[in-house]
């Protein structure tokens, strides 16, 4: 079931007639029912593995919060790690280190046959684990007492809106708002539906009609353009990524709301940057920061000199590419990323003004447009990740390197004439109005603020532009495969 499908409107409207009749204890039952039967839509055996998962976390952080002895504390915690590791591990990259390891030995003379397994990924388990292990974690280094209530642990890491693609929201954040009585505010409901009504304009217009042109142009055989369209598709990517992926956050917070609920906020203005370091603070922002706090920090941050901060950024974002999905490309993505943060680190914040975004508007026209430049620099930059990441899997060997290389090739070496395709004006006018999201970032997040002649108006068009140019197919978000 996804967000985006006649079913699950229907599916919302019960949930929300039953959730505002009953009461708080009441709610939660319902409420995890519902998440469950949300989940299981996709497909019902794997909620075994999501509630084997919760259940498991939820025994660890009791044992780990009742014990005193520091080595008693360390081993539940171990536990907790292998459980969650190795169910991602099994579904998630068994084959591919697997093969990989195969490819390896294979110059040796070495040909091991290792048995595959035929499984497809269950959905979101990437976040559902990772959501889950920072629990015990945040227990055993007492930031957090362990809950005795397993319904409120358990609707905290399944609850429907952020199951499948985040935000990846800390226990210390949530499950205080799943053990209280929530209290409905309108203001609030008026902000959710208007984040709902956003939602679906970044997913259905945006992400969906840029997602025609990007998915044409890479089944290809190899890259269509050899000239600046090469870079018209790679831009339609960055719009559509953003698109889907920022929409889903917003339904999601949307959803919240409706159910006196709050999530983290996941997106700001990623493309309005100037360096790979805001980026990450403005970019799936619940995933950065969860890198930072439990595998950045612990591995040294950036108190153990220059190369070792350089170690572990890349260490960092190794692992954070691994984390998006099971191939060659996704580690050569975040080794991109770990790189710039590390070049970034290393050339002093290049400009000086790394925090900034275009909304920041400069006292000087000199500094407005320098710092313009170096945002328009680094979305090509960006953008450059953008296409690693698109080609998904590369090599079990390298099958999709060429198309890679032949994409970098036209993006690199433009030459001869440059006849632009019907390609530039939806990816300019679909582009456009992703710019105009990040730009009005903050002020889209205060929709009861507004005048009611601007809300009208806000609302009219995003209606509009559902009805004439969404594409109504259902079409899974991008990130559900993580």
């Amino acid at each position: 079931m996804v967000f985006n499908s006649l079913i699950f409107l229907v599916f919302l409207a019960v949930v929300l007639a039953l959730y505002y009749r009953l009461n708080h204890r009441s709610q939660n039952v319902m409420l995890l029912l519902a998440s469950y039967f949300f989940y299981g839509w996709w497909d019902y055996r794997f909620l075994a593995l999501l509630i084997f998962t919760t259940l498991f976390d939820f025994a660890c952080a009791l044992q780990i919060d009742a014990e005193t002895r520091p080595g008693r504390r360390k081993r539940w915690l171990a536990a907790s790690i292998t459980a969650n590791m190795t169910v991602l591990g099994i579904f998630k990259y068994y084959n591919f280190f697997s093969s990989s390891l195969e490819s390896a030995l294979a110059p040796f003379g070495i040909h091991p046959d290792f048995p595959m397994l035929h499984v497809i990924l269950p959905l979101g388990i990437s976040f559902y684990t990772f959501l889950s292990m920072s629990y015990t974690i945040d227990v055993y280094r007492k930031e957090l007492k362990a809950t005795c209530h397993p319904i409120d642990f358990m609707l905290y890491v399944a609850y429907f809106p952020h199951l499948v693609a985040g935000p990846i929201v800390r226990a210390s954040y949530l499950l205080p708002q799943c053990q209280r009585p929530r209290v409905i505010k309108a203001v609030e409901v008026e902000n959710g539906l208007w984040l709902i009504l956003m939602g679906y304009i970044k997913k259905v217009v945006i992400a969906d009609r840029l997602g025609q042109i990007v998915d044409w142009s890479f089944a290809q055989p190899s890259a269509p353009f050899n000239n600046l369209n090469a870079w018209v598709v790679i831009y339609a990517f960055a719009f559509q990524i953003y698109g889907d992926f920022a929409g889903y956050s917003d339904i999601a917070r949307g959803l919240a709301k409706l159910m006196g609920f709050e999530l983290t906020v996941n997106f700001r203005a990623p493309y309005f940057v100037t360096n790979p370091a805001a980026f990450w603070r403005n970019w799936h922002i619940t995933l950065s920061t969860w890198l930072r706090d439990y595998l950045y920090i612990p591995l040294g941050g950036n108190r153990q000199g220059s190369w070792q901060t350089y170690r572990n950024l890349m260490i960092t974002m190794l692992l954070g590419g691994l984390w998006h999905g099971a191939g060659f490309a996704f580690i050569l993505w975040g080794f991109y990323h770990g790189l710039l943060l590390s070049v970034h680190r290393w050339w002093g914040g290049f400009s000086g003004r790394g925090n900034q975004t275009a909304s920041e508007r400069p006292s000087h026209v000199f500094a407005g447009l320098k710092q313009l430049a170096m945002i328009v620099l680094f979305f090509q930059i960006t953008c450059v990740g953008w296409l690693f990441f698109r080609a998904g899997g590369l090599p079990r060997g390298v099958s999709q390197w060429p198309e890679v290389k032949s994409y970098l090739h036209a993006m690199i070496h433009l030459h001869g004439t440059v006849p632009l395709t019907g390609f530039l004006l939806p990816t300019a006018l679909l582009g456009g109005l992703a710019l105009f999201f990040q730009w009005n970032n903050e002020r889209m997040n205060e929709f009861s603020q507004w005048t009611v002649a601007s809300k009208g108006a806000a609302v009219s068009a995003a209606l509009a532009a559902i009805t004439l140019l969404g594409v109504f197919e259902g079409a899974q978000f991008i990130y559900f495969q993580f």
